[in-house]
C-alpha cells in the first residue's frame, strides 16, 4: 500500500480535517462501511463504497485534491475513511494493530530531507514555492524536532507556522497550520530547514536551522538605532517621552522591514512612556533589557546570512489560520491602575503550537470590590467571554497569527468563533509546550540560550509541567508568596512560587486548594518558567486537577491558612551572579536619569563594581565600564561613540546572564569571562 497514507492516524487526519468527521469515519469503518480499493501501477487508489460512491486519490496528490463523487465541498468522509481503511492494510503488513503508529523504515530526519525539488514542484504549486525562495532569500530561522524528541511526527517549526510532516518524505500528507492548510511555502521551507540540518546519527536533539543567503545583503544600518540610545543615555526617561520622540521615531522607521527590531523599539518606547505616565509596572531594568536586544540583534544582524533570521526582515505581519482548536492553558492579568489586561496562554491542540491572546480592558476605581463581575461581562470576541474561554477551549475559524505568537481573532460574526469547556487533559502535548522532566526543561533551555537572537515570541517562557509529586508548600507571610516544590520523576525539583496580588485576591488560597487535593490530583501546572542559579522557577496560571483551576478567576476555598508557614530564599550569593545583577542595575539607574542628572552616588559607585566585576573573572566587563564612566565623566553631550559602548556593555552583560544560567543549571561554575563581544565589529 501508500506510505503516504499508512503514515496518517486519526490524529494527523484530525489536524487535516476536524475531530469530528474523523471520530464519524472511524466509527463507521468500525461498523462495516469500508470501500473496495484497487491501486494501479502508477500507485492511483479507486475505491468504491457499497451505495456507489467512489474515490481517485493519485499519489503525490493532498487528500484536499483528492476526489470524491459525494459532492462535498471539502474533505468528507469518504477520503477519511479511504485513508483510515489503507492504514489497516499497511498495519495488517507490518503485523502491528491498526492503532499502532507505523514507523518509516529509515530515520525520519533523513526522509523528510531527501525531498528533492522536483517532489516540492509536484505537490506545492509555483506560486507557493516562488514565495518560499523569497522568504528563504530573506534568511529564517527554523527549529526541527523529530519523532523521536517526543513529537507525534517530524515538525519544523517557523516564526509564522508549524509544519508536521506525517508521512515524512511524502509530503503530499504534511500539514501546516495556515489558512492553506497543504503544498504551502511553508512545507517547502521545512523540507529546506531539514535538508540544512546537521543531526548526529541517532540523535533526538533540537536544531535550529537558519536558512538565508551566504552573503550579507540585508544587513540593516545600526545608527538610527544607536542614536535612539544615544539620545535615551542623554536625557533618560526623567525628561519625558518629547525629547526621546525624534531619535525613537526615527529607529522606528529604519525598522520597518525588520519585525523583531521593529518590535523591540516599539517595546522600547512604549516602557519609556509607562514611566511618564507613572505606571505601576515601570521597571527600569525592563530598559537595559531592550537595549541589550537592540544591540545583540543589530550585531548578530551584519554576520553573513544572518540578518533576515535575526532582525525579521521580510517576517510577515499577519498570517491567517486554518480552523483552530485551541485549548487555554491559563490567564494572567496585569493591572495598571484602572487599566487592565488579560493574557490567554492557547495551545493549538492539532500542532502543539503556544499562541497567545490579550485583552484590554477597564475596572473603574468605584467598581473595584465588584472585578469579578466586571470581568464575568467581559467579551473576547463575538460569543466569547473572558471567563468561559480563560477556563475552556475554543474553535475558531478566520483567525490570524501574528509574528510574534499572539493570536487575532475573527469579530465579524459570533458563529466564527465558539467556546467549549475543557477537563485539562493535557497529556497529548508534547516538547516544547509540555515537560514531565526538569532534564527536559534544561535541555529546551541549553538549546535556545540567547532569546535576545530568537524570532520575538510573546510565549517563549511559557511551559506545562507535570510533576510526578509534590514535595513541600509554604508561606512566606512577610512576602505574601506561596512556594511548592514539584517533583519530576528523577527526583529533581522544580520551584513553584506565586505572590499575591490585589486583584486576583484568592489566587494563593486556590492554589493551595490544588495542591493539597480539594480539587482532586495535580496532574499539570502550566506557566511562565524562570532560571535563578540554574534552578527552574515557575509561576502558575492554571493548575490541572480533577477539574481546571486558574488562580486569577478563582473563588475562595479555604485551603491558605492551613499552608505552613515558612520563608522565601533568595538568591545564592554566587560572587557571578551578584556582580552581574549590580551592573544590570547599574546601566538602569543610568538610563532612568540620563547623563545629565546622574546623581554623585552613581558615580561613586564605579571603584566598588570594577572591583566585583574583576574578582568575578569578569574582567572584560570590568574593564568596559571603567571606559564608560571615563566617557560619561569627560562628556557634556553623550556622543554616539559612548552609546554604542553602552549597547556593547548591556549586551556583553545580557550574555554572561544567559550564559550563567545555562551554564550553572547544568553543574558548571562559571566564575571565568566568556569571550566577549570583537571590539571591532561589536560581533558576539
Amino acid at each position: 500500500m501508500r506510505d503516504d497514507l499508512a503514515h496518517l492516524s486519526p490524529e494527523a487526519l484530525a489536524q487535516i480535517t476536524n475531530a469530528g468527521l474523523v471520530k464519524r469515519a472511524v466509527r463507521e469503518l468500525a461498523a462495516g462501511y469500508r470501500p473496495q480499493i484497487a491501486l494501479d501501477d502508477l500507485q492511483t487508489i479507486e475505491a468504491r463504497f457499497d451505495d456507489g460512491v467512489s474515490c481517485h486519490w493519485p499519489r503525490s496528490t493532498t487528500i484536499q485534491n483528492a476526489r470524491c463523487s459525494c459532492g462535498a465541498s471539502s474533505v468528507c468522509r469518504h477520503r477519511v475513511i479511504v485513508a483510515l481503511a489503507c492504514r489497516e492494510r499497511a498495519s495488517a503488513a507490518t503485523g502491528s494493530s491498526s492503532s499502532d503508529e507505523i514507523t518509516p523504515p529509515t530515520a525520519a530526519l533523513r526522509e523528510v530531507a531527501s525531498v528533492s525539488d522536483d517532489e516540492l514542484a509536484r505537490v506545492i504549486p509555483v506560486s507557493a514555492l516562488q514565495e518560499a525562495e523569497r522568504l528563504r532569500a530573506g534568511g529564517i530561522a527554523i527549529d526541527i524536532r523529530l519523532r523521536a524528541a517526543g513529537e507525534p511526527c517530524d515538525t519544523a517549526r517557523l516564526p509564522s507556522a508549524t509544519v508536521r510532516f506525517w508521512a515524512g518524505g511524502a509530503i503530499e500528507a504534511a500539514r501546516c497550520d495556515c489558512v492553506a492548510a497543504t503544498g504551502c511555502a511553508h512545507v517547502a521551507l521545512g523540507v529546506w530547514a531539514f535538508r540544512a540540518a546537521v543531526q548526529p546519527e541517532g540523535s533526538d536533539a533540537i536544531t535550529t536551522v537558519r536558512l538565508g543567503p551566504p552573503g550579507n545583503r540585508h544587513a540593516i544600518d545600526s545608527e538610527p538605532f544607536e542614536q535612539a540610545v544615544q539620545v535615551l543615555l542623554q536625557h533618560g526617561v526623567l525628561q519625558g517621552s518629547a525629547a526621546l520622540a525624534q531619535g525613537f521615531t526615527a529607529a522606528r522607521v529604519a525598522a520597518a522591514d525588520a519585525a523583531w527590531l521593529a518590535m523591540a523599539m516599539a517595546d522600547l518606547e512604549t516602557w519609556a512612556e509607562a514611566y511618564a505616565q507613572r505606571s505601576a509596572l515601570y521597571e527600569a531594568s525592563d530598559g537595559v533589557d531592550l537595549v541589550a536586544e537592540l544591540g545583540l540583534r543589530l550585531a548578530a544582524g551584519r554576520l553573513p546570512g544572518q540578518a533576515g533570521a535575526v532582525l525579521g526582515i521580510g517576517q510577515a505581519g499577519e498570517t491567517a489560520l486554518d480552523r483552530l482548536r485551541l485549548m487555554t492553558l491559563g490567564a494572567r492579568t496585569a493591572r495598571d491602575g484602572e487599566k487592565r489586561v488579560t493574557t490567554l496562554l492557547l495551545a493549538d491542540v492539532d500542532t502543539g503550537t503556544r499562541l497567545v491572546l490579550r485583552h484590554p480592558w477597564r475596572v473603574a476605581e468605584a467598581d473595584e470590590t465588584r472585578e469579578a463581575t466586571v470581568r464575568a461581562a467581559e467579551r473576547v470576541a463575538p460569543g466569547v467571554r473572558l471567563d468561559a474561554l480563560a477556563q475552556g477551549q475554543l474553535l475558531a475559524q478566520q483567525a490570524a497569527r501574528r509574528a510574534d505568537g499572539s493570536v487575532r481573532l475573527a469579530r465579524s460574526r459570533s458563529s466564527l468563533n465558539s467556546v467549549l469547556p475543557q477537563a485539562g487533559d493535557w497529556r497529548q502535548l508534547a516538547p516544547p509546550l509540555r515537560f514531565t522532566s526538569v532534564a527536559a526543561l534544561r535541555a529546551e533551555a541549553q538549546a535556545h540560550p540567547n532569546a535576545a537572537l530568537q524570532p520575538r515570541h510573546a510565549a517563549r517562557r511559557h511551559v506545562v509541567f507535570s510533576p510526578h509529586g509534590v514535595n513541600g508548600v509554604s508561606y512566606d507571610a512577610n512576602a505574601q508568596t506561596l512556594v511548592a516544590a514539584l517533583v519530576d520523576g528523577d527526583g529533581e525539583t522544580l520551584l513553584m512560587h506565586r505572590t499575591h496580588e490585589r486583584h486576583a485576591p484568592y489566587a494563593l488560597d486556590a492554589i493551595a486548594g490544588a495542591l493539597d487535593g480539594r480539587f482532586g490530583t495535580l496532574r499539570h501546572v502550566a506557566g511562565t518558567l524562570a532560571w535563578q542559579d540554574g534552578a527552574p522557577r515557575i509561576e502558575p496560571w492554571a493548575l490541572s486537577c480533577d477539574q481546571l483551576v486558574v488562580p486569577d478567576l478563582a473563588v475562595h476555598c479555604g485551603a491558605l491558612p492551613n499552608v505552613l508557614l515558612g520563608s522565601v530564599n533568595g538568591p545564592t550569593a554566587d560572587p557571578c551572579r551578584s556582580a552581574l545583577d549590580a551592573l544590570g542595575n547599574h546601566l538602569a539607574e543610568a538610563l532612568h536619569h540620563g547623563a545629565r542628572r546622574l546623581p554623585p552616588r552613581w558615580r561613586h559607585q564605579r571603584a566598588a563594581l570594577v572591583h566585583s566585576l574583576g574578582a568575578a573573572g569578569l574582567r572584560e566587563l570590568s574593564q568596559r565600564v571603567q571606559l564608560l564612566h571615563d566617557a560619561l565623566e569627560s562628556e557634556t553631550v553623550v556622543t554616539l561613540v559612548t552609546a554604542r559602548a553602552f549597547m556593547t556593555l548591556a549586551s556583553l552583560c545580557q550574555l554572561h546572564r544567559d550564559a550563567y544560567e545555562v551554564q550553572y543549571s547544568d553543574g558548571v561554575a562559571i566564575g571565568r569571562p566568556l569571550p566577549a563581544l570583537d571590539p571591532a565589529a561589536d560581533r558576539p
